[in-house]
């Protein structure tokens, strides 16, 4: 029985499903859902998904904001929906803002650039219906370029690229389901961190360090002594349940902050560029990674647990700092507080970076 109810669950993607319902049901009828989306990034072409299930392009030129604004439409299967219990289950696949969430989230990650929901449309106009259109109201301020430069220019970036989004569509449409629920969270995690560029760098380190947290279960590490031991005492029930799932939840979070670490120093081969540079003090290299990571999960941690400031390397609005990775500063005098060096974090430019190249190397290396 248990088997049977496993083999109704599907945990992928809802755009996944979507899609595929589709491609299955080529003579069903179907209906549309467009989606007006913005982004301060220009990307040309049209993306053609899956035989036109989800289309994507430029819509309008940039406003007065500077943003551009791209439709999406996605294609759906009319259908009746039936309640079927077997479909749920604790590990199941939650994502709170839905399909159009999902788009939005990996178009972002792929592309490293921001992306908005500005309105959905829904119906079509007839005699006997309405298109409606419901605006999605959005905060954004608008950055100088010179925070990421890549991220705030235009790049080579394309909707239909061969060997691009459709690709990467694809590899993640492929993964096991195990993945889904955990790839979605780093999607989201990294597209409301850099929300956040030029807004709040405090709540821009916490995201992205979740989108890296939210891969962490697939990083294993060994047991050590410590571990063994408590486990052991378990085992002999010297403990209460609750004594016994307290430790056993330290156990789980205790080397998250180590994991964090392999995970970058694992999937960051390729990333690194080093050598005599200019202002060279300015740069993070590859033997000091392992500083910079623990550094940035330990600031994170004191941030959230203790209300602790943290020292981040500012943006020197000028052309030839664009690259750096670090300010110059040698520490932080404010108020009556003095910030040691050994305390600075790197520009949000270099940890968005080196974020998004890891993860997608993960996915890269995934079966």
């Amino acid at each position: 029985m248990k088997i049977e109810k496993e083999k109704n669950r599907d945990n992928r993607m809802d755009w996944i499903l979507v899609s595929e319902e589709c491609e299955k049901n080529p003579d069903k009828k179907a209906y549309f859902t467009e989606y007006e989306i913005c982004s301060e990034a220009r990307i040309p072409g049209v993306l053609d998904y899956n035989d036109g299930n989800i289309i994507c392009g430029l819509m309008q030129e940039k406003n007065e904001q500077g943003l551009y604004t791209y439709l999406i439409r996605v294609k759906h299967i009319e259908k009746v929906y039936e309640f079927d219990k077997n479909k749920y289950s604790t590990e199941g696949y939650y994502f709170k803002d839905g399909l159009i969430g999902e788009l939005l989230a990996i178009f972002s990650f792929y592309f490293q650039a921001r992306f908005y929901l500005s309105a959905t449309l829904t119906g079509i106009l007839s005699s006997k219906s309405l298109r409606m259109r419901f605006e999605n109201k959005f905060q954004y301020k608008k950055p100088d370029p010179a925070i990421n430069y890549e991220m705030f220019t235009h790049q080579e970036r394309n909707w239909s690229k061969a060997e691009g989004l459709k690709s990467f569509l694809d590899k993640v449409r492929n993964l096991d389901q195990k993945y889904h629920q955990s790839l979605i969270r780093a999607f989201y995690w990294y597209n409301s961190a850099i929300k956040e560029i030029g807004v709040d760098h405090q709540l821009f380190y916490i995201k992205m360090t979740s989108s890296i947290e939210a891969l962490l279960k697939f990083i294993m590490i060994k047991n050590d002594g410590l571990e063994g031991k408590l486990k052991n005492l378990i085992t002999k029930k010297n403990f209460t349940e609750d004594e016994s799932q307290a430790i056993n939840n330290w156990l789980k979070n205790r080397k998250i902050g180590q994991r964090f670490t392999i995970f970058i120093k694992t999937y960051s081969d390729g990333f690194w560029k080093d050598g005599v540079k200019e202002a060279n003090h300015c740069y993070i290299s590859k033997k000091e990674l392992n500083t910079y990571t623990k550094r940035i999960y330990n600031a994170r941690s004191s941030y959230l647990h203790e209300g602790k400031p943290m020292y981040i390397s500012g943006d020197i609005i000028s052309d030839f700092a664009k690259e750096w990775d670090l300010d110059g500063n040698a520490g932080m005098m404010v108020d009556r507080k003095i910030f040691s060096e050994k305390e600075k974090l790197p520009r949000t430019r270099w940890f968005e970076r080196i974020t998004n190249y890891c993860i997608k190397n993960f996915i890269k290396n995934l079966k």
